[in-house]
């Protein structure tokens, strides 16, 4: 059975642009059959907007698809109440996040300090090598 965990937004836009990164060897694990991924519908249009902006739309949309198709979307509706619980705790652009974390808890794997305060919140290298793989140099 697939170990189940909170992808950020980071993480995928890290895997794309630094291929020996942590997080490469995230999707990676994701892509075998080793994860079971779950982001937010805001996880989706960051990476979205991301790779629009700075790359083209054909990338853009091929992520989109990607994602629709590999990831479990917690919607809003789902993670209300946590969402309250955590109000003013985090800025509300990461709140979504961490209440989807806490409400499935899962681990959210990101590299983005704003989470640091939480115990869902490991790094991706940490993720990495808490997995028993090998890690790469990087952070993220």
């Amino acid at each position: 059975m697939a170990m189940r965990v909170f992808l950020d937004t980071n993480v995928f836009i890290y895997a794309f642009e630094f291929p020996g990164s942590n997080s490469a060897k995230i999707i990676g694990l994701l892509n075998e059959g080793e994860l079971e991924a779950f982001i937010t519908p805001q996880v989706l249009k960051e990476v979205v907007r991301y790779f629009r902006n700075l790359h083209n739309k054909e990338l853009a949309d091929e992520f989109r698809h990607y994602l629709l198709e590999v990831c479990n979307i917690v919607h809003e509706f789902e993670i209300e109440g946590e969402m309250q619980k955590n109000r003013g705790k985090i800025k509300d652009s990461d709140l979504q996040q961490i209440a989807a974390a806490k409400h499935l808890q899962l681990k959210l794997v990101s590299y983005d300090k704003d989470f640091e305060n939480f115990e869902e919140y490991i790094l991706p290298r940490e993720f990495v090598k808490s997995l028993g793989k090998a890690q790469s140099n990087t952070k993220f």
